[in-house]
């Protein structure tokens, strides 16, 4: 399976809140980085870290979901774009942006994922336009 495919499949398994089958892609020391954390300074981090992201977005949040609109393949680091959709838990605020995420694999395991709610700050964070 390639690194695309792997990315995908994490992907998916978040919008159905799979915990296990997003962790069976990551690395033993892998680290997860949602979009709240330039706020809060949140990271999830190890083989588990998935399940632990997946269990606070589904505290806060009521149907968020990761609309992938395209993937750019640079070997070890592929690069999703597309749009962010939810609504709050207990506010009903809705939420709709776009999006940027950044998957670095290591020895074919999904080693670091970050989340970016504007796809430029993405874009820029991989010296992309």
């Amino acid at each position: 399976m390639s690194n695309v495919d792997k990315l995908r499949v994490a992907m998916e398994a978040f919008n159905r809140r799979d915990g296990d089958c997003f962790d069976a892609v990551l690395a033993d020391d892998a680290k997860i980085v949602p979009a709240r954390a330039v706020l809060e300074g949140t990271v999830y981090r190890g083989p588990d870290a998935a399940t632990q992201y997946v269990e606070a977005v589904e505290a806060n949040w009521e149907n968020l979901t990761w609309e992938v609109e395209e993937i750019r393949d640079c070997g070890n680091l592929i690069l999703a774009l597309g749009r962010i959709r939810g609504c709050g838990r207990g506010s009903g605020a809705r939420f709709d942006a776009t999006a940027g995420w950044i998957a670095l694999f290591e020895d074919g395991r999904l080693a670091s994922f970050q989340t970016h709610a504007d796809r430029a700050k993405a874009l820029e964070a991989v010296g992309m336009r």
